[in-house]
């Protein structure tokens, strides 16, 4: 609909262009000669035949005796003989006083100047009219793209995001634009799934919780169950029952890998995030990061032209947790920096908050691992330790270190 209207844009303005480039040549073809003019001339002359100084001076004209001579000529361009009048098409009118034949008065055909004239008007009107169209395109194209085409990619590359599981980044609301109340609606929707999943996970920790109380309860009883039957196997003498003490002790450690599985599988996700790298270009890099930082908190930021080994969902998901921890756990500005070296894009993102202790640094993307800053704030120690696994997927890696002040995460993203 967008491209109809654009073309239907164009064409009316091009119709109005061609018609008044028509109107114009027909009236330069139509307009004539004032012959009222021409024939006061005319008249004039004849009157006053051999007194130049009575001669109108309004027109271009020349006077030609008989002989061929030129007794007058006023204007540019007149022509001085018969001939030349005959070859321009002028108007040629004989001069008689007191009945005789005294020569020829030559009015200049000024059609071609008309014209000429005419042509000029069109070549400005043109002119005009194509700067005025050319503005208008770009206002168009400037209105469409920042009330329609902006506001729907934001609004896919949002849509892309929850899709993804990236609830964190709220969507920009502004009603001014033809999206207006569905980018609202979305973010209510992105706000609703993230209350709904961390509903969703404070139950799962609730189960967790219960299955290592369980599990450390029943681990008691059975390595109870299992000592004694172990101390029942030596002690006793009777084979039948040294083998019943025996069968115990097996069946106690099978109820111990039992619990321990129970244990591991409530406590470690089993489901596998899929990672699909491709061939992007750096522009990729550039987008997930203006995305990511929703607050503009680093700025202008510059990346180097490459192409890259990347998924462009995962990279953005990698970015959105980077700079989420920094907006939460630092609240300061930004500064990222990018360059090309031994085959990778290293792009270094740093804030100037507090950091973490030397100790954490080692172990902070490890799954579940949070720092000491993080008491009374809401997360579940996942953000790095998924975006190091994206990176490592697309045969990177992320490397986090204290800096002074303030924490840095680099990111190590291949290049093709």
């Amino acid at each position: 609909m967008r491209g109809r209207v654009f073309v239907i844009f164009i064409v009316i303005l091009l119709l109005m262009e061609a018609s008044l480039t028509v109107l114009f040549l027909k009236k330069a073809q139509t307009e004539e000669q004032d012959n009222v003019a021409v024939n006061d001339c005319h008249k004039t002359v004849e009157e006053n035949f051999g007194e130049t100084s009575s001669y109108p001076s309004g027109l271009s004209y020349s006077v030609i005796g008989l002989n061929g001579d030129v007794l007058f000529a006023n204007g540019e361009g007149v022509s001085l003989s018969m001939s030349e009048a005959v070859k321009k098409n002028d108007t040629i009118l004989d001069i008689i006083n007191d009945g005789e034949l005294k020569g020829h008065i030559i009015f200049r055909n000024d059609t071609a100047d008309r014209i000429n004239g005419w042509r000029k008007r069109i070549a400005v009107t043109v002119t005009v009219s194509t700067v005025l169209q050319a503005a208008l395109i770009v206002a168009y194209y400037l209105y469409i793209r920042k009330t329609v085409t902006k506001p729907f990619d934001e609004l896919n590359a949002f849509a892309s995001r929850v899709a993804g599981g990236d609830l964190d980044v709220p969507l920009e609301v502004d009603k001014k634009h033809v999206f207006g109340s569905f980018t609202e609606a979305f973010d209510l929707m992105r706000a609703e799934l993230k209350r709904s999943r961390a509903a969703e996970k404070a139950a799962n920790d609730a189960k967790k919780e219960m299955v290592a109380k369980l599990s450390h309860d029943i681990k008691t009883p059975v390595a109870s169950i299992k000592s004694s039957s172990e101390m029942g196997y030596e002690i006793t003498s009777d084979p039948k029952a040294k083998e019943r003490f025996n069968a115990i002790n097996v069946k106690a450690d099978e109820l111990t890998v039992l619990v321990e599985n129970l244990f591991n599988s409530s406590v470690n996700d089993a489901t596998e995030i899929t990672v699909d790298p491709r061939e992007n270009t750096s522009d990729t890099i550039l987008r997930a990061i203006r995305n990511a930082d929703y607050l503009n908190r680093a700025g202008d930021v510059s990346i180097p032209e490459c192409k890259v080994f990347t998924d462009s969902l995962r990279i953005q998901q990698a970015f959105d947790n980077v700079f989420i921890n920094s907006y939460k756990y630092a609240d300061t500005d930004i500064k990222v920096d990018a360059k090309l070296e031994d085959g990778y894009l290293k792009v270094a993102v740093r804030d100037f908050g507090p950091g973490v202790t030397e100790e954490e640094v080692s172990v902070i993307k490890g799954k579940y691992n949070r720092g000491k800053n993080s008491e009374g704030k809401d997360g579940a120690g996942l953000g790095l330790y998924l975006t190091s696994y994206f990176l490592k997927s697309m045969d990177g890696d992320i490397f986090v270190t204290n800096e002074d002040p303030g924490l840095q995460v680099l990111f190590l993203i291949r290049t093709i």
